[in-house]
């Protein structure tokens, strides 16, 4: 059972950095679009208030997947170890 956790945990942790990296600039380019969006339907007379609600809400749900992945790496840790997950694109000197 540690060999099979140990097949997933090692590549999942290897693609973390990828992985967070691409859900991050989705997540910040889905808030940014549904926030013009909301403006641009509160200025103008389209009503385009739904889809600056779904691009906010896809937002978040990426944000929640970054959330939801390194919940999965944690639960799949076959070592007695303790990993500490530091932020992507973080200063490298706050170890």
């Amino acid at each position: 059972m540690k060999f099979l956790r140990g097949l997933v945990f090692f590549p999942m942790l290897w693609l973390r950095r990828l992985v967070l990296g691409i859900m991050r600039i989705l997540s910040g380019l889905f808030a940014l679009a549904g926030f013009v969006v909301l403006v641009v339907s509160a200025v103008t007379r389209y009503h385009l208030w739904l889809l600056g609600a779904a691009l906010l809400l896809l937002s978040f749900l990426s944000f929640m997947a970054m959330y939801l992945y390194d919940s999965i790496l944690i639960s799949l840790n076959p070592t007695a170890r303790t990993f500490f997950f530091y932020r992507v694109g973080g200063d490298s000197n706050a170890r």
